[in-house]
């Protein structure tokens, strides 16, 4: 009887410490970070001409050459499926030097596609960069998140050149960006949360469907197929939480 109340206690003492779960962490803001002030000067240049006088069609000719470069890798997004690969293409192993150019678009010529450090960022930033978008209308930057929030800022001011719409209220165009957070950042247009993210760029829209290109998706530069409802928008799309299209106002 003794040792059955001795062993009670001692399960009482241990239930008594243990520590109470620690809540989930608060959700921040970009009004709870540091402003990102001005962007940053760079000495890069783009290593070509852009194709056209269109910035906004040498973002898609650009895009669709270096998924061309990267074996056309094609992976097909549905609402209530995990995305697959159709087409398999090079991966970021075998040409790391031309992920490296993307890198130098945004200042880290230290990085390429042999560190494991995602360059999804760095593609996007080397495409609308070397198409001829101005730095004061695009900030090339090594996450999605941060030159987001950029363009929404600076989407405040007069001659914008790239507006961020909730999915529900832009039919995605060609040229446009289409991003979703990653991860389980949980980053929304409404709290900037600097979170991990993922944006492609529009090529192509027929009914029933979008294509848009990206690095560093299934390890390559793919062209992913996203489905639409009726009326255009983005339909949910499993494993893809799309949190902005950003309309591309470039001429």
């Amino acid at each position: 009887m003794r040792c059955a109340v001795l062993v009670l206690l001692l399960l009482a003492a241990g239930c008594a410490s243990a520590p109470a779960p620690a809540p989930p962490p608060a959700v921040k803001s970009a009004a709870d970070l540091a402003p990102l002030g001005p962007c940053p000067a760079s000495s890069w240049k783009p290593e070509a001409p852009p194709p056209t006088a269109s910035a906004k069609v040498s973002m898609v000719l650009l895009a669709v050459g270096e998924w061309a470069r990267f074996g056309r890798q094609v992976v097909v997004y549905s609402s209530d499926q995990p995305p697959r690969t159709e087409q398999q293409g090079v991966k970021e192993r075998e040409v790391p030097e031309r992920i490296h150019d993307y890198w130098t678009s945004v200042d880290r010529p230290d990085r390429s596609g042999l560190d494991n450090v995602p360059w999804s960022a760095a593609f996007i930033s080397w495409d609308i960069a070397s198409a001829g978008a101005r730095r004061d209308l695009f900030c090339p930057d090594s996450r999605h998140t941060i030159y987001v929030e950029r363009l929404v800022e600076r989407a405040r001011r007069p001659g914008a050149a790239f507006i961020a719409h909730r999915p529900s209220e832009r039919a995605p165009r060609v040229g446009d960006l289409i991003c979703a957070t990653r991860a389980g950042s949980g980053t929304t247009l409404d709290n900037l949360n600097r979170g991990a993210g993922h944006c492609d760029v529009v090529v192509e829209v027929k009914p029933g469907w979008v294509a848009a290109i990206g690095g560093n998706v299934a390890d390559s530069v793919s062209r992913s197929v996203f489905p639409l409802d009726g009326n255009g928008f983005l339909s949910p799309i499993s494993g893809r939480p799309v949190f902005t299209v950003i309309e591309n106002r470039l001429p």
